[in-house]
């Protein structure tokens, strides 16, 4: 029986994710897994937050000491960080983490899961707190 989630490649296409595998020194199923959440998680373009606006839900994450505020909106379950490290509008949470990462922490891997990585303001309990409520 037949791989279900095999994804049938060209020669071509199969050369590159090899080779891209082979210098991320992973398999290539990690490779296009890597690029999926790339492209996932990549900044949308920066929707800044009317003055005054309250919506969406005040998060915020510390990482090596800094604090860094976001704000999570639950209908397109995306996050914005206003500003500093990580600033601008990301579609997912776990975007947003690496953006903050990456900012701060240049060669490390930043991939994170951004459910956990986040923390409800008022809560202090993780974001994955209002999914789960979802």
């Amino acid at each position: 029986m037949p791989d279900p989630y095999a994804v049938p490649l060209d020669r071509t296409t199969h050369t590159k994710l090899t080779l891209l595998a082979d210098a991320w020194k992973t398999s290539p199923s990690e490779a296009v897994g890597r690029l999926i959440e790339h492209f996932w998680d990549s900044p949308a373009a920066p929707v800044p937050p009317a003055p005054g606006s309250d919506d969406g839900v005040a998060v915020h994450a510390l990482y090596e000491g800094r604090r860094i505020n976001g704000r999570f909106d639950p209908v397109s379950r995306s996050l914005t960080i206003p500003e500093g490290p990580g600033a601008g509008h990301h579609r997912t949470p776990s975007g947003a983490a690496s953006a903050v990462l990456h900012a701060l922490k240049p060669g490390i891997r930043t991939n994170r899961n951004g459910w956990s990585f986040w923390t409800v303001d008022t809560t202090g309990d993780p974001l994955q707190s209002i999914r789960a409520s979802d």
